[in-house]
């Protein structure tokens, strides 16, 4: 009996504490942008501890948001106006498959400044934007509890752009502007997934993405670590599955 429980616990060691040496992710630009996040991203941000960030850039997104086109990524990335911008509104179609990625447990980055042209069905949860300029902020307790402003860089600045109207529970507010509390970085949760939602801008000509490129680097570590969180959440639920596969064959 003592051989059959410590073979039993082996498996489940081995199963719940999965060894990543690359995290696949999917970097929507619009084609007009220029890929202006994607390019510094990519040069800037290649590995997160012993873990590789691999990048597939699409600009198609009524095709590569599908949802069986999103499963092999551990991460989905937003570049400028991502959701919106250039006179249009670039998601139509996808937001539903968008969605059950995240409750699947899929993560998305979104860089979000564009509120004329911005919806927000890509959420299971409203989310409005409003016009905002750029503004000095401060964390708040829930943001430092996340680290995403400290780790590994210490970020006292974010080129921001239009921000958020009033968000209510369950998004999490991690900035605010200071003075006015208006939000400026969000999180919510879906499902085993999550978004984490920003107003950064990312105008090349303009050295935006460069200038955010250290608060980006801190997200994406972030999110590395959500997706070994994820993994070994799901494999648990592996072994349950196969542990009662084991009873009924007995």
């Amino acid at each position: 009996m003592k051989q059959k429980w410590f073979l039993i616990l082996g498996i489940g060691v081995l199963i719940s504490t999965p060894v990543l040496a690359e995290i696949k992710t999917l970097f929507y630009e619009f084609e007009k942008s220029e890929q202006w996040f994607y390019k510094v991203t990519t040069n800037n941000i290649k590995k997160v501890g012993n873990d590789r960030i691999t990048y597939k850039l699409t600009t198609e997104a009524q095709k590569d948001f599908k949802l069986a086109n999103l499963k092999p990524y551990d991460m989905v990335l937003f570049g400028t106006h991502g959701i919106g911008g250039w006179g249009s509104y670039h998601l139509e179609g996808v937001e539903k498959d968008l969605i059950s990625y995240v409750k699947d447990g899929g993560l998305i980055l979104v860089h979000s400044s564009d509120d004329k042209f911005f919806k927000g069905d890509m959420f299971p949860v409203e989310l409005l934007m409003q016009e905002n300029g750029d503004e000095d902020f401060e964390v708040t307790a829930e943001g430092r509890k996340l680290g995403i402003f400290d780790q590994p860089n210490k970020i006292k600045n974010v080129i921001e752009d239009d921000t958020y109207q009033k968000v209510d529970k369950p998004w999490v507010v991690l900035a605010q502007s200071k003075g006015k509390n208006t939000p400026h970085t969000l999180q919510l949760k879906h499902g085993l997934g999550e978004y984490i939602v920003t107003p950064c801008r990312g105008d090349g000509n303009k050295g935006q993405a460069e200038s955010n490129q250290p608060f980006f680097e801190n997200l994406i570590h972030y999110l590395a670590k959500r997706v070994k969180q994820i993994q070994a959440v799901d494999s648990a639920h592996k072994l349950a599955v196969y542990w009662g596969e084991v009873k009924t064959y007995r």
